[in-house]
């Protein structure tokens, strides 16, 4: 029969608990606390390296949606490139037409200019061929009795002018009142001394004074007589109403030389 000692017992029983407290607090719960270290800090690396994959699967994801409308993105790029640049082509080609039309219609009217200038000098050549052409025929053919009658009705006005025109009649005498009283009288052929004393006696009352006469022989007059007195000129002479055509001339050949609007 076993023969057991009970304070031993005890004593070994104190002893186990003691050892297994000590084991507890110094070795398996240090042990303990760093296994739940070691799982919270995988658990975090765990959940971060998902954060992380999900992450990179959002980047992938868009960058396989970003590849697949790759194609798309160049074709709009491509279109909108080609667009610009029919539009800079057609802006420049509306720009060279607009001036190659500038430059054209520039050329047209200089080239009208010239025309008119050619043409007012053709009218004024044949305008100026036909005065002279018909002073020299009138010349010729009309009668030494027109210019004495055209003589003697300048005579007539000068005596009517006190009737008729006194205004007139003071202006010339205003005129000649700081001045020589010298007239210029311009005839086609040399006067008679009827003629020129006639002539005398009527300025001489028309200017209230004694006037010279300055005698000039214009054969273009063709007949008549054209006078100066002071500021005023009277003139009932051929040549000059031959002149005074000159005007009506240009104007009809103007006309005649117009386009037809229709």
């Amino acid at each position: 029969m076993l023969n057991l000692d009970l304070g031993t017992i005890l004593w070994e029983i104190v002893n186990f608990l003691v050892l297994t407290v000590i084991l507890y607090f110094l070795v398996f719960k240090p042990m303990t606390k760093r296994a739940e270290a070691r799982a919270v800090e995988k658990a975090e690396t765990r959940a971060a390296l998902q954060a992380d994959r999900k992450a990179a699967a959002v980047k992938v994801a868009e960058l396989d949606e970003r590849l697949l409308n790759l194609d798309q993105e160049i074709e709009k790029i491509t279109d909108q490139a080609y667009e610009n640049s029919q539009i800079l082509q057609r802006d420049l080609l509306e720009a060279t037409r607009e001036e190659a039309n500038q430059i054209m219609m520039d050329a047209v009217g200089e080239a009208r200019k010239e025309q008119e200038v050619d043409i007012k000098r053709s009218q004024a050549e044949l305008v100026n061929s036909v005065l002279k052409i018909s002073n020299d025929t009138l010349t010729q053919v009309t009668p030494p009795g027109v210019h004495a009658e055209l003589l003697e009705e300048l005579n007539r006005t000068i005596w009517n002018m006190g009737k008729t025109d006194m205004r007139m009649v003071q202006g010339i005498r205003d005129s000649l009142v700081d001045r020589i009283p010298t007239v210029d009288v311009a005839v086609p052929r040399e006067l008679t001394n009827e003629q020129y004393m006639k002539l005398l006696n009527a300025v001489n009352a028309l200017a209230d004074k004694e006037v010279e006469f300055e005698i000039y022989i214009r054969p273009e007059l063709v007949a008549g007589i054209q006078l100066r007195i002071g500021d005023i000129v009277l003139d009932n002479s051929v040549g000059t109403h031959l002149n005074s055509l000159q005007d009506d001339i240009y104007q009809k050949l103007e006309t005649l030389a117009a386009p037809d609007d229709d």
